[in-house]
C-alpha cells in the first residue's frame, strides 16, 4: 500500500471522497477532511507494527516498537521520494505512522504489564 505507484483507484478515491462527505454532514463532522482522515489511517496502519514489534521483543524493550515503526516509515518516505515520483513524501506521514507505533507498543505493553511475570523470568531476576 505504502510503496505502489497509485494509492487510490478512481472508484476508491470517488467512494472515500463520499464518505468523507458523508461524515461532514454529521452533527461535528465538518471535522472530517480528507487530510485528517489520511492522518487517522497512517496511525490505524502502523498500530499492528508497533503491536508486532513490542511482541517480538523481550517484554522490558516495548517501547522500542514504535521507534521500529518510526524507522520503518522514515524508510518508505525515503522510499517514495527516490523511485515513486506519483507519491508524495510527507513528515506527517512520519508522525502518523510514529504515532500508530507508539500506540500499538504502548497496547502490548500495557498488556504485558497486566499479566503475571512468567516463572523463568522471576527466577532468572532473582539469580541476577
Amino acid at each position: 500500500m505504502t510503496l505502489t505507484p497509485r494509492v487510490f483507484t478512481h472508484a476508491q478515491d470517488a467512494f472515500v471522497l463520499h464518505a468523507i462527505a458523508w461524515l461532514q454532514q454529521l452533527p461535528r463532522g465538518a471535522w472530517f477532511t480528507y487530510d485528517r482522515v489520511e492522518f487517522l489511517a497512517n496511525i490505524g496502519m502502523f498500530v499492528p507494527v508497533g503491536m508486532i514489534a513490542a511482541l517480538w521483543l523481550p517484554r522490558r524493550w516495548w517501547l522500542a516498537g514504535a521507534v521500529i515503526a518510526v524507522v520503518l516509515s522514515v524508510g518508505i518516505e525515503l522510499a517514495q521520494a527516490r523511485f515513486l515520483p506519483y507519491r508524495v513524501a510527507d513528515p506527517r506521514d512520519v508522525l502518523s505512522n510514529g504515532l500508530g507505533g507508539l500506540l500499538g507498543a504502548t497496547l502490548v505493553g500495557l498488556v504485558r504489564s497486566l499479566l503475571p511475570v512468567p516463572r523463568r523470568q522471576r527466577l532468572r531476576a532473582r539469580t541476577a
